[in-house]
């Protein structure tokens, strides 16, 4: 039997939530459900709702939206109030601010410049937002790392011209006032700094965007995912805090615990490789332009060099750089580097270095001694169960697709195509984490359905914009209900949570013929 590829496509359109309820969800009701000229909303139900608002604890705010990404730009877009607003013209904006502003106007109102905009005068932090600027990422690995890492899942992944973006909604949000200097914004700023900062390790996120500025507009083509359960504020705060004191731990610490005579290191081939980079830049955990210079001042520092010797071979370093360090910056890190905190560098952070801006080929050699490598793989007899993994993942990556995520085979056949024995093949399923297996019927002909989690991820989300793309949106009235979130009313837009297994097995037996006898995994 040869390998043949699953071809079905999930057809069934399901309800979604509307777009406005969910821009109601991420602010949390902030803005006025009604315009205050012109509504189309009854004059009874405009008074129940002026009514119910005069023992509202907090004061409604204003958004700003644009229509296209050139008037952004230009600085061109519109205040709104309400809810009703934002129904009327959310099919012909592009641009929104889902955290709350206190109010806004014109600078010119002919041509729609807005004003008001800035951080001090928000209102409160509803979202923690973040863009990834390329279409080439990994999904899976990005609720893969939200797992991993503590963190809740996402509550909205939208897609983007040339990538995504991604958002928490707090449960409660940091409302911001001019006390303390505004403390809570900068709080907000510093969770929203270290979520960007641990998810990059997973999906290149963009860690240089403006944290609470502008972001797409969902709208029914675009929304990929929703989840309806918000991230708790103060769980996100202790995850932030115990973010940054790992962060410290890791940091540049003592590693030299030996007597024995100085190493030389400013010699060595690494050190003249990452001296001679030219396009170290800022903005990557652990392996920017400081942590350049810091490890590179330490090396200096452990090889008995003068202050004044490093002092000139680095200025003129950070000097050859595309977009060197102030400098004011340069003599901090130097200095904190000769302080006598540090005794040497970390092999982790050479390494990094290395990789992101070097070609590769110089390696780290200190007191923690040379890596052992492992052979090269023609070298071995047998390959380790790893390799054979990722030589099947990649196999799923070029060759299979989101409409037809499945290899299908009988168990020696998928074994024969990946150069694998049978025996060495079920251990790689059976130990891996990334592959996923389904096994249709018993002894010889049983058929075995190969993909990846990625990829079956991928899948979905390929049919979930499908489906959106082709629903027929009926609201039983013009706006979702006031206070709608709070009284446990549950959404109807399908989570992939929900779906994952059963997409796993619909996408197998959608076929209309019995299920089989026996499934196995």
């Amino acid at each position: 039997m040869g390998i043949n590829v699953v071809h079905e496509v999930d057809n069934e359109i399901r309800n979604v939530i509307s777009p406005v309820e969910i821009m109601q969800f991420m602010t949390h009701n902030s803005l006025h459900l009604y315009k205050k000229k012109g509504s189309r909303a009854s004059f009874d139900r405009i008074t129940a709702y002026e009514k119910s608002e005069r023992h509202n604890a907090y004061p409604k705010g204003a958004v700003f939206v644009s229509p296209t990404k050139a008037e952004l730009v230009e600085g061109k877009g519109y205040v709104v109030t309400s809810y009703e607003a934002l129904q009327d013209r959310y099919q012909h904006l592009s641009h929104w601010t889902p955290n709350t502003y206190r109010g806004g106007t014109y600078y010119d109102f002919k041509n729609r410049i807005i004003k008001g905009h800035k951080r001090e005068n928000l209102k409160q932090i509803n979202v923690i937002g973040f863009d990834i600027d390329t279409k080439e990422v990994d999904l899976y690995g990005l609720y893969l790392g939200c797992e991993e890492l503590k963190l809740p899942r996402p509550n909205l992944l939208l897609e983007t011209p040339r990538g995504f973006q991604c958002f928490f909604v707090l449960e409660t949000p940091f409302y911001i006032h001019r006390k303390n200097d505004y403390k809570s914004l900068r709080v907000a700023e510093r969770l929203s700094d270290n979520i960007r900062k641990a998810l990059c390790k997973y999906v290149p996120v963009d860690t240089s965007c403006v944290p609470f500025g502008f972001y797409r507009v969902p709208r029914e083509d675009n929304v990929l995912d929703f989840y309806d359960k918000p991230a708790n504020t103060s769980s996100l705060l202790s995850w932030s805090k115990e973010f940054e004191e790992q962060e410290k731990r890791s940091f540049l610490r003592v590693v030299y615990n030996s007597n024995d005579s100085t190493f030389d290191q400013i010699h060595a081939d690494w050190y003249r490789a990452l001296i001679c980079a030219k396009d170290i830049d800022k903005g990557y955990t652990s392996a920017s332009r400081n942590n350049a210079l810091m490890t590179l001042a330490l090396a200096n520092f452990a090889s008995n060099r003068t202050f004044e010797e490093a002092y000139d071979e680095l200025d003129q370093f950070n000097s050859s750089l595309a977009r060197p360090l102030s400098k004011r910056e340069f003599e901090r890190t130097l200095k904190s580097a000769y302080s006598g905190k540090y005794k040497g560098v970390k092999r982790s952070y050479v390494e990094g270095l290395l990789e992101l801006w070097t070609d590769g080929q110089a390696q780290f050699q200190g007191k923690e001694g040379w890596y052992k490598f492992k052979k090269n793989r023609e070298e071995r007899v047998r390959s380790h169960y790893e390799e054979w993994e990722e030589d099947i993942l990649l196999y799923i990556e070029r060759h299979m697709g989101p409409e037809a995520p499945f290899l299908e085979g009988s168990l020696s056949v998928l074994a024969e195509t990946f150069g694998i024995a049978v025996s060495s093949f079920k251990e790689v399923l059976k130990r891996s984490g990334k592959l996923i297996k389904r096994t249709i019927g018993r002894g010889r002909g049983a058929v075995t359905k190969l993909s990846s989690r990625s990829m079956l991820f991928r899948s979905l989300l390929h049919s979930r914009k499908k489906q959106i793309q082709h629903a027929q949106l009926s609201l039983a009235e013009l706006l979702p209900r006031p206070y709608q979130f709070l009284n446990g009313t549950p959404l109807i837009f399908p989570t992939l949570d929900s779906q994952l297994i059963s997409h796993e097995v619909d996408i197998l037996y959608r076929s209309g013929s019995s299920p089989p006898v026996e499934k196995t995994s």
